[in-house]
């Protein structure tokens, strides 16, 4: 019975957790967000030592961005399909990877530039490809699928 009581309050608690949004209470980091990522929804906030991390959907595109104390915009990351791949980083993965299906994109964006990281499928594998903003692809991995009909 003790354990159920537990289990319930824990519950309770870790869903009034995720339903508050907790600002920070830095000025300037929410000054940065609030002019960059007009129209975010399901924005949680996370304090990451010296830097702010907000975690948000936006055009259904699920975002996180770190914010540094000074309201700095320190990287985003996205995660999207294919439809938001920029056109030539995609038509150099369709005619480089005839047949497979662009699973997952996650898109990195900071000082360095932006970089893709980009997950093809097929019946049999799992393919991680990088890219950079050029279109240029590297192959970073290649898995077999735990789900893979085929042997």
């Amino acid at each position: 019975m003790k354990a159920l009581i537990l289990s319930a309050v824990l519950f309770v608690s870790v869903a009034a957790n995720a339903a508050s949004i907790n600002l920070p209470d830095n000025e300037k980091v929410v000054k940065t967000f609030n002019e960059l990522f007009k129209g975010a929804s399901n924005v949680t906030w996370n304090n990451v030592g010296k830097q702010y991390e907000a975690f948000f959907t936006l055009a259904s595109i699920k975002t996180r961005v770190t914010i540094d104390q000074k309201g700095r915009l320190v990287q985003t990351i996205r995660y999207y399909g294919e439809s938001e791949l920029p056109a030539n980083i995609l038509y150099n993965v369709k005619n480089q990877y005839l047949g497979k299906e662009i699973f997952g994109v996650t898109e990195i964006s900071n000082k360095f530039g932006t970089q893709y990281q980009i997950v093809l499928k097929d019946n049999s594998h799992y393919i991680h490809l990088n890219a950079n903003s050029n279109g240029d692809l590297e192959l970073a991995g290649k898995y077999k699928r735990g789900d893979s009909t085929k042997k």
